[in-house]
């Protein structure tokens, strides 16, 4: 006949397996969105360098160019700071282009001229003159194309044809006719060209001060170290958000209340329905057939199924509540449940190399717990005890199981881990005041007693008459209510003949 218990103990591990599984598809899909966002972080930042590097590599040759005009002296003292105007407009623009991934716009013509520069497909003419109404008096010679003025001039037009009449231009107050002068140039301009202003005046990168000589090197180098700390600061991002996309992707593969339910209704269901196959399999080697139950039969094996989805749920909470909440191995886990055959799942697991010194002996005393609970709360009792003691009681009592159980069957190095573990539990005991010393001695003397009355319940070779009282008093020593215990044949008999 097949016992009830038996299944118990397969579904455990059978739950155990599945708990184990969920948890490696949780892990492999968290690993691959791990990847995935590696892989985008690495892509991004990659991006981001080979921009920083075409954006920089445009002010350098911005700066050879410019270093040749000067040392050529082309245009002469003063005409040279024209030629750095387009040099710097073409790589500085361009830089900031090449970063933020546009295309890059602007270049010099160079070929003495009308247009100075070309952006896009749109002929510049740049006039970098001192006095903002000079550069004014010459875009009518430039009436097919654009005029480029330095950015702080188109500022100051920009302000007298928006009606300002308090104006500071170079740290001097203009005066009305100053105003009125400049504003009548642009207007003479934009009749002629039958445009309005903002259409035939553009604003330069630069100011006039930053393009003259002696200023060139200084403007060229804030350029640089703008992309710099725009690059520093866009890889701080990208970094920053890689890593709240990690923690997410880890919150979302965490534990959760939902699968908890999915693994416990997934015990429920196969420890319910194994619990009603061993029940109809036991009542047909009794010679019943499933289609000759009464409502009797059925009635118990509704129990038998509520029974099994009861321990079947309940140990899937608990399977993966130690997997995922106290991190212990779903093999572990599943093996608490199951005493003995857990000792002999622990030593093949780390002879395989499945698990390290450290979860061998966990799992040897969790196991050891298990199995040894009934003793262990017999030993305390109902005694309050301090929890120095506590620990010291249950660690030598489940130390003193596991070699008991292990003695045929570990090997010198898993013996070894063994006594290093002893005598971590020796140092504790030592560490241990008089009373707390004394209390220890009582509890473990009161699990001795204990086992010496299990093994005189069941040796074989004494009479039915002492090994009946020796089970009497183990079971009185473990707490059993006298009222649940069977005293004599006669009890016996009627007990299971019933």
């Amino acid at each position: 006949m097949i016992s009830h218990v038996d299944t118990y103990k397969h579904t455990d591990q059978g739950i155990a397996a599945y708990v184990d599984y969920l948890n490696s598809i949780r892990l492999s899909e968290l690993m691959s969105s791990i990847n995935t966002i590696l892989q985008a972080e690495t892509k991004k930042l990659a991006e981001l360098d080979s921009r920083k590097f075409d954006a920089l590599s445009h002010i350098e040759r911005s700066t050879s160019n410019i270093e040749k005009l000067i040392d050529s002296q082309r245009g002469g003292p003063f005409g040279v700071n024209g030629f750095i105007a387009e040099f710097a407009e073409e790589g500085i623009r361009n830089a900031r282009n090449a970063y933020t991934g546009m295309q890059e716009t602007v270049s010099v013509i160079n070929n003495n001229g009308p247009a100075d520069l070309k952006i896009g497909s749109n002929d510049i003419q740049m006039k970098f003159y001192r006095n903002p109404t000079e550069g004014l008096k010459l875009a009518s010679n430039y009436s097919d194309m654009s005029m480029m003025y330095p950015s702080d001039q188109a500022e100051l037009f920009n302000k007298i044809m928006r009606g300002d009449t308090d104006i500071v231009f170079n740290n001097e107050k203009l005066l009305p006719n100053q105003i009125d002068k400049i504003r009548s140039l642009i207007e003479d301009e934009s009749i002629r060209r039958n445009e309005p202003y903002n259409k035939w005046i553009h604003a330069s990168e630069l100011k006039y001060d930053e393009v003259q000589k002696e200023n060139i090197q200084e403007t060229l180098n804030s350029s640089k170290e703008s992309i710099l700390r725009d690059s520093e600061h866009d890889q701080e991002e990208i970094s920053s958000n890689s890593k709240k996309e990690q923690v997410a992707a880890q919150k979302k593969a965490a534990p959760s209340f939902s699968e908890a339910h999915k693994v416990a209704a997934t015990g429920a269901a196969f420890q319910g329905g194994l619990n009603l196959s061993v029940f109809i399999y036991n009542r047909h080697k009794e010679g019943k057939k499933v289609w000759e139950f009464e409502s009797e039969d059925w009635k118990e094996a509704g129990l038998k199924v509520g029974e099994g989805s009861l321990k079947g749920g309940i140990t899937g909470y608990s399977i993966y509540g130690l997997t995922n909440v106290l991190h212990l191995s779903a093999p572990s886990a599943g093996a608490i449940t199951s005493g003995t055959y857990g000792l002999f799942r622990a030593v093949i697991q780390y002879r395989t190399g499945k698990i390290d010194d450290d979860d061998f002996i966990d799992l040897l005393v969790l196991n050891a717990t298990d199995s040894t609970g009934a003793a262990i709360g017999a030993a305390i009792g109902q005694a309050v005890i301090p929890v120095p003691v506590i620990g010291a009681v249950i660690g030598s009592i489940t130390l003193s199981t596991i070699q008991g159980l292990g003695k045929k069957v570990l090997n010198k190095k898993e013996r070894q881990l063994l006594d290093d573990y002893q005598m971590k539990l020796n140092t504790h005991i030592e560490k241990l005041d008089k009373t707390h010393r004394e209390i220890y001695e009582q509890q473990i003397n009161k699990y001795i007693e204990l086992g010496e009355l299990q093994v005189y319940s069941f040796r074989l070779n004494i009479n039915i008459d002492l090994k009946l009282n020796g089970s009497i008093d183990l079971a009185r020593k473990v707490g059993v209510a006298d009222d649940k215990i069977l005293h004599n044949k006669m009890e016996i008999d009627d007990y299971f003949l019933i």
